[in-house]
């Protein structure tokens, strides 16, 4: 158990490892499995970003009868995840490993995905990482980025025994893992090179181009004196 005061929020697909390409292409082949008459593929349309969101979005605009089955689009997602991997492999983020470690004695790490529970639990492997030594919340139990990662760090807390975490940053690739965590009032490092990155950056986020990057800074961003928004 660590002494952690504090809590670490990591977002796993394009943060952790790469595997948004991988991700996506299951994720559509288990959309394509209902019978949607028309689908939108841009997910950054969608209210929620998150594999769940999307599909009781897509359901309720299909003006589909009935609940939407998220066990139905798990199960074919587990499916096609397993196939897509075949053509590309999932890779872990430089450094992401050697960061976890290196933070894991000291802060209070949680993982929190808008990705299927299946499809996290094997891109967790890939860094090395037993799902049952940490807290982690997907899609598969809440269908919000918010309800994800408040529900990450709420569980977090129980672990680690923090009755309230004097500090939670939240790191990730996209934009909308930059508003989650406005939206709940934490802190916010970004991951990642190009377009997204950038996009972070001209909303006023600190942006490092892997873990051996971010690691650098580690005294500086990591020490228990540094608060506030990280940007």
């Amino acid at each position: 158990m660590s002494s952690a005061d504090s809590i670490i929020v990591l977002d796993i697909d394009g943060t952790l490892t790469d595997s948004v390409r991988p991700h996506q292409i299951a994720f559509e082949q288990s959309l394509r499995s209902f019978p949607f008459p028309a689908l939108s593929t841009d997910w950054g349309q969608y209210q929620h970003h998150s594999d769940s969101g999307i599909f009781y979005e897509a359901w309720e605009l299909a003006g589909f009868n009935g609940k939407p089955d998220l066990i139905q689009l798990e199960e074919q997602y587990r499916l096609a995840y397993d196939q897509v991997l075949a053509q590309h492999p999932v890779t872990p983020v430089a450094g992401a490993s050697a960061f976890i470690a290196s933070l894991s004695q000291t802060w209070g790490i949680v993982f929190a995905t808008g990705s299927l529970r299946s499809g996290a639990l094997h891109k967790l492997s890939v860094i090395g990482i037993d799902p049952d030594d940490f807290i982690l919340i997907t899609a598969s139990e809440f269908h919000t980025r918010e309800e994800i990662v408040q529900q990450a760090v709420q569980a977090g807390s129980l672990r680690y025994q923090i009755r309230q975490p004097q500090r939670v940053i939240s790191i990730g690739d996209g934009i909308w893992d930059l508003k989650t965590a406005r939206n709940l009032g934490y802190e916010f490092l970004g991951i990642g090179e190009g377009t997204k990155a950038e996009q972070l950056r001209t909303s006023g986020a600190t942006v490092y181009a892997d873990f051996n990057d971010l690691l650098a800074d580690y005294r500086q961003i990591f020490s228990a004196q540094n608060s506030g928004e990280t940007r």
